[in-house]
């Protein structure tokens, strides 16, 4: 939620325009800048010596119980989480970081984030008054903490206490666009290896099943003792010979829907290239005799939806087999064209090899690496960054470049105003609606566009929806290219490679 920072001079437009923190507390002032305050906190924290490093961290949160482990040599690191018999990690090898999920899928990071994202670059710049990040004061009450406020145009309201004696940091809070307080404690700071850390973290955003509980069970400098190399990505299922497999699917008009099969029950599932991973019903997940491991909230599109990991121990998509496939489990039951569709499969299922979509023939079908020849298909090749397990392409509207996420799973052509605004001719029209989303509904309307282009492909003119308050409104992404624009193409999602191919299929 952006949320507004202006100081004014009169005092009711102080209490209406002052910040959520500032309302709520009182500073004394100070003359130190941002820029320099920070500066202390770097010398204040150190830095770890040259060496390796092996550190354990317990975690409790959504009611259960994870061990988290960090090895580290240089720039070299992996982290691994493990909890309930389900494994998540993150790492970075020779500058390139990754992160594999609970079915094994790895994916190599662009670290585009790092570079779009206001409030990253808020901090990296805090002399930027573009950036707009200026010390509040010092907090009254003991002990006595500088604030130091980040509220950067597109980004989120952003503050950080740092502890006036020491310069380290103490609380993190953020007012994020699903409209929460996230507030991070650091505590229990000790002083190992060159570096004072936090050996206490305690996160929280006001719902219970969120509430992290992170303490530092040991860290020792000791050579490493596992491999810090990239791992090999796992593919949910294996592919022979060299000829395509095709998919048991069916086109509708609110999208893809793929059949699968468990314990001798079909199950329809949205093919959805918008999810990160792949997502089952908790009520269907419970006839199938599944317990979900954990619960925590998270809010998608038009509200809070509660996650927890279920495994599938075989499954089939046609004359695929699928074992130990794992699922978030999250409200998802909806009738498409007579179809009763349970979940989406994204990320995981499009990631284990090279996959068709075309909309001229209805068809699906899965190609082996080594049998794929983008070339001699004619095939336009389009980067795609997967940062967060969906592909991220460049694109444009009336010659503004921007970012567009490639989504199977979404009905049409979607643009934030962040972006809408930047457009030189976008006309709003009068219509107005409500569109529906896997956390509920949001209000939006339509605009017209001229000179889409993507992909090779130029669209004269569009209609685009605009969503009026959307939680994943982020700069991250400035549209969703969406069924409607690519029924015009022939698509070849290559994840390996970081490659969507394209080819004009009209």
């Amino acid at each position: 939620m952006q949320m507004l920072r202006n100081r004014v001079l009169t005092a009711v437009a102080l209490v209406l325009l002052m910040s959520p923190v500032a309302r709520a507390e009182t500073f004394d002032p100070t003359t130190v800048t941002a820029a320099a305050l920070l500066q202390r906190a770097d010398l204040a924290r150190g830095s770890l010596e040259a060496g390796s490093y092996t550190r354990v961290r317990q975690v409790h949160v959504g009611g259960v119980d994870r061990t988290s482990t960090t090895w580290s040599e240089g720039d070299n690191w992996l982290w691994r989480e493990q909890g309930g018999g389900f494994t998540v990690a993150d790492g970075s090898y020779k500058g390139q970081s990754w992160s594999q999920d609970e079915n094994g899928i790895v994916v190599l990071h662009s670290d585009f984030r790092s570079k779009v994202d206001p409030n990253v670059l808020a901090w990296e710049h805090p002399d930027d008054p573009t950036y707009r990040v200026q010390v509040l004061g010092v907090t009254q009450a003991a002990p006595q903490e500088y604030v130091v406020e980040a509220n950067p145009p597109g980004g989120s309201d952003e503050y950080r206490y740092y502890d006036a004696k020491t310069h380290l940091l103490a609380r993190v809070v953020a007012f994020e666009k699903d409209r929460y307080r996230h507030v991070t404690d650091y505590l229990d700071y000790r002083l190992i290896f060159g570096e004072e850390t936090a050996f206490t973290l305690h996160s929280y955003d006001g719902r219970p099943q969120n509430d992290r509980l992170t303490r530092t069970v040991s860290f020792e400098k000791t050579s490493a003792s596992v491999s810090l190399t990239i791992p090999p990505s796992r593919a949910l299922f294996a592919l022979s010979g060299n000829g395509p497999i095709e998919l048991p699917v069916r086109f509708t008009p609110q999208g893809i829907v793929i059949r699968a099969n468990v314990n001798g029950r079909g199950l329809d599932f949205l093919l959805d290239s918008g999810a990160s991973g792949l997502i089952i019903d908790p009520g269907v997940a419970h006839q199938l005799g599944l317990t979900p491991f954990g619960r925590e909230s998270t809010t998608i599109g038009g509200g809070d939806v509660d996650i927890g990991l279920v495994r599938i121990a075989q499954m089939t998509l046609g004359p695929l087999q699928l074992r130990d496939v794992v699922y978030s489990t999250s409200p998802y039951d909806q009738q498409f064209d007579g179809a009763r569709v349970v979940g989406l499969m994204g990320y995981d299922l499009l990631a284990s090899a090279i996959t068709e979509i075309d909309f001229k023939k209805q068809t699906v079908k899965v190609y082996p690496q080594s049998a794929f020849d983008p070339a001699k298909l004619g095939l336009h090749p389009v980067p795609i960054q997967l940062d967060d397990g969906v592909p991220r392409a460049a694109g444009s509207i009336e010659g503004v470049a921007g970012s567009f996420l490639v989504d199977t799973g979404a009905f049409g052509i979607l643009a934030y105003k962040n972006y809408v605004d930047k457009l030189p001719f976008a006309p709003i029209s009068s219509s107005q609606f409500s569109i529906g989303t896997v956390g509920g509904s949001m209000n939006a309307q339509v605009r017209d566009v001229t000179n889409l282009a993507f992909g090779d492909i130029m669209f004269r003119t569009a209609n685009v929806v605009v969503p009026s308050a959307s939680t994943f409104d982020i700069t991250d992404y400035d549209a969703i290219i969406g069924r409607n624009a690519l029924l015009d193409y022939l698509l070849y999602f290559d994840y390996a490679d970081r490659m969507l191919y394209v080819k004009p299929n009209v």
